[in-house]
C-alpha cells in the first residue's frame, strides 16, 4: 500500500513539472498544486509529503516570480535564492532545522570512485550527443575571452552552475523528502523527474532527450548524495561533468 501511495505522489510531481517546465502553463500548474494541498492536507498519514508538496510548490512559486519580475536574478542567483527561501520556510514555517549539510573535499577512495562511475557514461553519451545535435551548441552564450583564459571560465560557469543546483536539489529537497515513511526509490525518483524535467528548455541537453539525459544523472547523484551524504562531494561531480560538457559544446562550435 505504501508503495503505491507514493507512486501516487511521483505522479503528481510529474504532472507538475509537465505543465510547469514543459507546457510552461504555470496557471495550470499552481492549481494542481493547490488542489493537492487541499485534498491530502487533512489526512494525517501524508503529512510528511503534504509538507514536502508545499516546499517544493512554494520553491517553484518563487523561482518563477523571481524569473518574472526581476531579471537581474537570472543565473546563476536564481537557485541560490530560492533555495534560501526554502531553507527559511523550513526553519520558520515549518518550524524545522534543515539537515546540516556536509562539507568536506577529502574524499574516500570509494567517493572517488563514485565520481568517476557516474560521469565517464556521462561524458561518452555528451559526446555522442552533441555529435548528432550540433545546432544545441549554437545556443550556447558567446565567451568574449583570451583563449587561454576559456579553461578558467569554464571552470567557474561549472562551479557556480553545480553548486546553485546541487544546493537546491540534493542539499534541501532531497532530505526533505528521506522521511521516516518514504521508499528509497521514490527519493530517488523524485529527483529525477524535478531534476530532468528542469533541463527540458533553455539547457543543454534540452528537449526529451535531454529530460531523460538529466533525470537518469541526477539519479545517480541522488544515490551519491544518499550513499556519503555530501554536499561537496555532489558539488564536485557536478562541475567536472559541466566543464567537461561546455569544453565539449565550444569545441563543437569553433
Amino acid at each position: 500500500m505504501k508503495n503505491i501511495i507514493y507512486g501516487l505522489w511521483l505522479f503528481s510531481y510529474l504532472l507538475l513539472s509537465y505543465f510547469f517546465f514543459v507546457e510552461r502553463d504555470f496557471a495550470t500548474s499552481f492549481y494542481i498544486w493547490l488542489g493537492l494541498i487541499a485534498c491530502v492536507g487533512l489526512i494525517k498519514s501524508q503529512r510528511e509529503p503534504w509538507k514536502l508538496l508545499i516546499l517544493i510548490g512554494a520553491c517553484f512559486t518563487v523561482l518563477k516570480a523571481l524569473h518574472f519580475y526581476s531579471p537581474f536574478t537570472m543565473w546563476p542567483m536564481d537557485f541560490y535564492l530560492v533555495a534560501l527561501f526554502g531553507y527559511l520556510l523550513l526553519r520558520f514555517g515549518f518550524r524545522k532545522t534543515p539537515e546540516k549539510l556536509k562539507w568536506s573535499f577529502v574524499f574516500s577512495k570509494r567517493e572517488w570512485a563514485s565520481i568517476f562511475i557516474i560521469n565517464v557514461p556521462a561524458v561518452a553519451i555528451l559526446l555522442w550527443y552533441f555529435q548528432l545535435h550540433p545546432h544545441v551548441a549554437e545556443e550556447f552564450p558567446e565567451l568574449n575571452v583570451p583563449t587561454w583564459g576559456l579553461p578558467l571560465v569554464v571552470l567557474v560557469m561549472a562551479a557556480l552552475n553545480g553548486l546553485r543546483e546541487e544546493i537546491f536539489f540534493r542539499g534541501l529537497i532531497q532530505p526533505e523528502s528521506t522521511s521516516k515513511n518514504a521508499p528509497m526509490w521514490f527519493v530517488i525518483a523524485l529527483q529525477a523527474v524535478l531534476f530532468g524535467f528542469l533541463h527540458y528548455a533553455f539547457s543543454f541537453p534540452e528537449g526529451w532527450v535531454g529530460v531523460l539525459m538529466t533525470a537518469v544523472w541526477g539519479a545517480a547523484i541522488s544515490f551519491q548524495y544518499r550513499l556519503f551524504k555530501s554536499i561537496s562531494l555532489a558539488w564536485v561531480t557536478h562541475t567536472m561533468a559541466d566543464a567537461i560538457m561546455f569544453g565539449i559544446i565550444l569545441c563543437v562550435r569553433s
